[in-house]
């Protein structure tokens, strides 16, 4: 299976997989590194990390106009039908599994917040592993979501993850240094950072980090430009 995946900067991203659009932690209209608006977005999967109004500030708008399911915690869920009306949600929690028409997702720990935008309590912060295909040709994407590095990490490293998505931009979410121990937690194939630039606060060198990465890892680090889509 031919894999795409697209970087819209920040935390937002879009997986090609076997026909399917896989949107997740929608950010477009506020984000000022994205090229593109909510509006140009048409996905047939949204996935929802955690609450924070940079990971799905534009999730309900998206998910009325395109009536796809989106998987979130069951807290996110219970909101975005409540105040967004929004009908097509599968809340999870975290360890949780579901089947799709891409393959298997699970919701996996995180090490964050995740108030809602109003302020409401948003359940426990999460990242998805996406196992993409079929039994004979799998691909294992792992996003972090905005979390710290943390040990129970070595945990996924016995799926076998061929791509990993993480948090660079330090402050708010692990930074350059803490994001190699993650990596050397999980021995991800390819890795790809996010995160960071968005704002002056979390700002870093993605270069000078790959370096790292290629010295200090077995992975292959890849650095995306917002807008930019590659195949993994």
């Amino acid at each position: 299976m031919k894999i795409g995946l697209r970087w819209f900067g920040h935390s937002t991203w879009m997986v090609n997989a076997g026909g399917s659009r896989i949107l997740i932690d929608p950010f477009f209209n506020q984000n000022p590194s994205s090229p593109v608006k909510a509006s140009e977005i048409k996905p047939h999967f949204i996935l929802i990390s955690h609450g924070h109004f940079d990971h799905m500030a534009d999730a309900a708008e998206i998910a009325n106009r395109s009536q796809c399911p989106v998987y979130c915690n069951y807290e996110i869920a219970q909101w975005l039908g409540r105040k967004h009306g929004v009908t097509n949600t599968i809340g999870m929690n975290i360890g949780g599994k579901a089947r799709a028409s891409f393959g298997e997702l699970q919701m996996v720990a995180a090490v964050h917040s995740s108030g809602l935008p109003d302020g409401e309590y948003g359940g426990l912060a999460g990242g998805f592993v996406l196992r993409l295909g079929g039994t004979n040709d799998t691909h294992n994407l792992y996003y972090t979501g905005d979390t710290a590095v943390f040990g129970d990490m070595a945990h996924l490293a016995r799926q076998g993850i061929d791509t990993m998505i993480l948090p660079i931009g330090d402050l708010f979410t692990m930074g350059p240094e803490d994001s190699i121990h993650a990596i050397q937690l999980i021995k991800p194939k390819q890795v790809v950072p996010c995160h960071y630039n968005t704002w002056p606060p979390i700002a870093q060198d993605a270069q000078l980090w790959a370096e790292s990465v290629r010295s200090e890892t077995s992975s292959v680090p890849l650095v995306m430009n917002p807008g930019e889509q590659i195949e993994i």
